[in-house]
């Protein structure tokens, strides 16, 4: 998951010490800059000069905002155009390696740019003008026909993450120009054509990438997979890696569409206007009675990587729609409700401009034509900004204009930035938001000391439990230390991003893959281990994961040079090395996702395999293959699956069981292998839920065999109580789905479960401005949320021996200083929802075995007090016709001495009874305070009866009382 941290990076496409006189007349400014030109003759304004076979021109004027900016499809190369020029940005080290300036008279005769689209294989580029005109460029290696950017390696710096690889040696040349007389209203690029939706008449034409004459043409009203003919496209955009398109219409409607040739179209060399027999489709958004026009979609982005689709609405709503059970359907799954969640209420909606999935598919960015753009998470939480800090004055607070609107957004490479162009279009500025990403590690929420990762550019945020303090008696987030590991930049230069990151279980050791190679770290020692032979790092890549199996590293590997695919297992002790590999297991196809507990160790492959592993122990390593088995029945692409894991536990009758958890697009299912005669194994499967963004199985630290299930759905953190451990191993696969699970709102994203302290573990964005109209600084604030009074509820309500249950459970946390918090929270949620009915002692009351638990600690005065502090008077008798008179709980504390707590009794006491009464219950504490000498508390008493008799009159009454008792 991501969230924006530090302020964004400024990207400008003209040097920022070109600046206007401070008396704001305009001046022609001069520059000279390396340009290829468009193929027109430069005007009387441009001067043309030659030196070394370096092309530059002398460039007047004052120059023009940026109106549109793309990437390609891998992120690493950025085009930006201005209403005159077009600058191609390199990602790492960034910066602009090619621009060209068309002429004065190309402007004139084509009008201005204003939108650009990139090839999907980054060779071209198309440019739109504002007189529907399509300019096409090659992005070429530049040769030796002009000057290209290099860095050295110095022992002066050193460079920065991914600057070792420097700048690709590209350059734009322009192609060729192609007049749209029927205007251009969407576009988007295939492998081979342009699809281009015009205006008048509305309709799509196909134009091949390398300008021969076969346009194929279609008009929308021929097209009868259409609800209605009368409309025209608004928007196009594509599946990833797919000529199938989306288009939204002016009505409103969104259609997902094909495209395929038929045999009139394949046999004529140019037909000048097809029937609409090659495109087909069908409409999945827009009811055709009642449509909503609010709901109208204005633009997609497809999410290949869950099978999901968000549409933008006129409303200014997101609606996500998931690929249905057959083929093409599509179901919507939920909204994305910006306005509620920024705080705008009711008002004129704001335009939907860009949306963008990251790589992953795990989040999505929504740039608005007014708003601050905005990051979910797949299922709908939100990630950036938060909506405390996400409110109109925030505008008001800053200078950065994209806070203020973005035309236009996307995902840098290794979605470490997002890049975003704000809404004033005469800014030659754009801007890079740096994020953190998480990645939580599935074999790492099975081990003894829950732990968490926080990528960053340069360096990793650590958090694990078997590095912290003793703070068991606090649940303050400032407690919670992250450890701040510096990746070198020795490795960083070449291999950033980093793609893998894994925990050793006890959290002492931590292993990281970038582009190439890998490399581990001891966080006791803060030694980092890296190979010795640079070419032997390049030599292979990291595929499927990374995982630690006591002292050893195991790593799933592919080779560059004759494309294998293996196993590598590492000793930590030894140097990062071909000839120190310990093991390793050659396998046919790509690993995609490793998993280790214990001495096991699964292994699935791209070709839809699941390989189990016998590791034997750390001082003798003996891979040994125990089954494997084809997933064809639950995973229908190996991409859809997403984490893997396996553990064993010991059943009933003391053997173990082995269960398998896969997370495949959004949606967990559990598995048990079952071995066949003829060797064989069969796995049967269970699904237990869906619309999973991550899950965390965790093992109570009070029993190894208890094993409970954790999910995280977007909005709430859902819970299955001990579905591995005793009992859980014998209950079959249909009846998990039906087991009770709790469920629990959580105001941020969760991280990590801490099962021996009752605490999830998260962030949450912050947005810190330090004065007025300067930057945003963008934080992450570590939260925490106190879960173990939900568990107790679930169990007091849904089982038979609730209170037996609920105590064993809750005995094993009473130690901890914030237990009789979690008792109190427990007694005022259940309190608040049902004094509403009355239900007192009836069947199927929970507040009576409430209190009935609670009166089974010795929090149990403490807590009935401090619930009815906090809640209101009205709800006091129904409280107290539970849990007793407060007068015998008075009485209770007194003969306990728990003289505090009998002090907060008084106020209660006083609210609920006569004056009288009250200063005889003072006068009785009064005395237990004086003979315990405890002088503080008895300043409160007298502070207390001076507050409820102004006149002085009980206070003087009460001491002569006590000097009689005392006498």
């Amino acid at each position: 998951m991501y969230w924006a941290t530090g302020s964004a990076r400024v990207l400008a496409v003209e040097p920022s010490l070109l600046k206007l006189p401070s008396d704001g007349d305009e001046e022609e400014l001069e520059l000279v800059l390396p340009v290829i030109a468009s193929g027109q003759d430069m005007g009387a304004d441009i001067d043309t000069n030659s030196q070394s076979g370096i092309q530059s021109r002398v460039i007047k004027g004052t120059g023009s905002g940026i109106v549109d900016m793309a990437r390609n499809e891998q992120g690493s190369l950025w085009v930006t155009i201005t209403r005159e020029s077009i600058q191609l940005w390199v990602h790492r080290p960034v910066g602009v390696i090619s621009k060209v300036v068309r002429t004065p008279k190309s402007l004139l005769d084509h009008g201005a740019n204003q939108r650009v689209l990139w090839k999907p294989d980054s060779t071209m580029l198309v440019v739109v003008t504002e007189q529907s005109f399509l300019h096409l460029y090659k992005v070429v290696p530049q040769g030796n026909d002009g000057a290209s950017y290099q860095l050295t390696k110095n022992k002066s710096y050193a460079l920065g993450p991914g600057e070792g690889v420097g700048f690709p040696d590209l350059t734009i040349k322009f192609k060729m120009t192609i007049k749209m007389d029927a205007g251009v209203s969407s576009l988007v690029g295939l492998d081979s054509d342009i699809v281009v939706a015009t205006v008048n008449p509305p309709a799509v034409q196909l134009i091949p990438w390398m300008g021969k004459v076969d346009v194929k043409t279609c008009l929308i009203r021929h097209m009868s997979f259409l609800l209605d003919k009368g409309v025209r496209i608004v928007s196009i955009s594509r599946f990833p890696k797919s000529t199938t398109q989306i288009w939204c219409m002016s009505d409103g409607k969104a259609y997902i569409v094909y495209f395929t040739p038929n045999v009139s179209d394949a046999e004529s060399p140019s037909p000048p206007v097809s029937n609409g027999e090659s495109w087909y489709g069908f409409c999945f958004h827009g009811n055709p009675e009642g449509f909503d026009q609010q709901d109208a979609g204005v633009i997609a982005a497809s999410n290949p990587a869950y099978s999901l689709l968000a549409i933008g609405t006129r409303g200014g709503d997101v609606r996500i729609f998931k690929s249905g059970e057959h083929a093409g359907q599509w179901v919507f799954s939920h909204k994305l409700a910006l306005k509620e969640s920024q705080g705008y209420g009711s008002g004129t909606p704001d335009r939907i401009l860009s949306l963008a999935w990251n790589s992953d598919g795990s989040a999505l960015a929504v740039g608005q034509e007014s708003r601050c753009p905005s990051v979910w998470s797949v299922y709908g939480r939100r990630l950036f900004p938060s909506a405390l800090h996400d409110m109109p004055n925030l505008k008001n607070a800053t200078e950065d204009p994209y806070l203020q609107g973005s035309r236009a957004l996307f995902w840098s490479a290794g979605n470490m930035d997002l890049i975003v162009l704000g809404s004033d279009d005469s800014s030659s500025d754009f801007y890079a938001i740096p994020c953190a990403k998480a990645l939580p590690s599935v074999q790492n929420h099975v081990s003894s000391a829950p732990q968490c990762l926080l990528h960053l550019n340069d360096r990793l945020l650590v958090y694990t439990e078997g590095h912290r303090q003793d703070v068991s008696s606090t649940i303050n987030p400032d407690t919670f230390v992250w450890n701040n590991v510096m990746v070198p930049a020795v490795y960083l230069s070449d291999n950033w991003p980093i793609r893998y990151s894994c925990l050793s279980q006890d959290g002492h050791y931590l292993a990281i893959a970038g582009r190439r190679g890998l490399a581990h770290y001891n966080l006791h020692s803060c030694r980092w281990r890296l190979f010795g032979n640079w070419q032997q790092e390049q030599s292979f890549r990291c595929q499927g994961g990374l995982a630690w199996f006591k002292n050893i590293l195991i790593a799933g590997c592919e080779t560059i040079d004759d494309q294998r695919f293996e196993l590598r297992l590492y000793q930590r002790e030894n140097n990062l090395d071909n000839n120190d590999v310990i093991f390793t297991e050659q396998f046919e196809s790509r690993i995609a996702h490793i998993s280790v507990w214990r001495s096991s160790l699964l292994v699935y492959t791209a070709n839809n395999t699941l390989y189990c592993y016998s590791l034997g122990s750390a001082k003798r390593i003996d891979l040994q293959l125990v089954w494997k088995t084809s997933l064809q029945d639950i995973v229908e692409s190996p991409t859809l699956l997403k984490s893997v894991s396996i553990l064993t536990a010991e059943g009933s009758d003391g053997t173990e069981a082995t269960h398998i958890t896969l997370l495949v697009d959004g949606k967990i299912y559990f598995l048990r292998p079952e071995f066949l005669p003829d060797g064989n194994v069969r796995l049967s499967f269970r699904q237990i839920c869906d619309k999973v963004e991550y899950y965390w199985i965790t093992r109570s630290a009070h029993n190894a065999n208890d094993f409970s299930l954790w999910v995280f759905n977007g909005k709430t953190l859902k819970m299955w109580w001990n579905v591995f451990g005793p009992g859980g191993s014998e209950r079959s696969l249909a009846t998990f789905a039906k087991h009770n699970f709790l469920e629990m709102d959580i105001e941020f994203y969760p991280l990590a479960i801490l099962p021996d302290r009752g605490i999830v573990l998260g962030l949450e964005p912050e947005v810190a401005i330090h004065k007025s109209k300067s930057p945003a600084m963008f934080k992450m604030a570590t939260k925490t949320h106190l879960f173990l009074q939900t568990i107790l509820r679930h169990v007091l309500t849904h089982n038979v021996d609730g209170e037996w249950e609920a105590y064993e459970f809750a005995k094993h946390y009473q130690e901890l200083g914030y237990f009789g918090h979690a008792l109190e929270i427990l007694l005022h949620n259940v309190l608040e929802d049902e004094a509403e009915s009355g239900i007192g002692f009836e069947e199927g009351a929970v507040l009576p075995r409430v209190v009935s638990f609670v009166q089974q600690f010795p929090h149990y005065l403490d807590v009935i007090v401090s619930c009815a502090r906090k809640t209101e008077v009205a709800l006091w008798e129904y409280l107290f016709t539970i849990v007793g008179a407060p007068k015998d709980l008075f009485k209770q504390c007194l003969a306990a001495d728990q003289l505090k707590t009998a002090t907060s009794y008084l106020l209660i006491l006083h609210t609920l009874e006569p004056l009288q009464t009250t200063s005889q219950d003072t006068v009785r504490l009064l005395e237990k305070t004086l003979q315990a000498q405890d002088f503080e508390l008895c300043k409160e008493l007298v502070r207390f009866l001076n507050s409820i008799d102004a006149t002085g009159a009980t206070l003087q009454q009460a001491l002569s009382m006590v000097s009689v008792a005392n006498a």
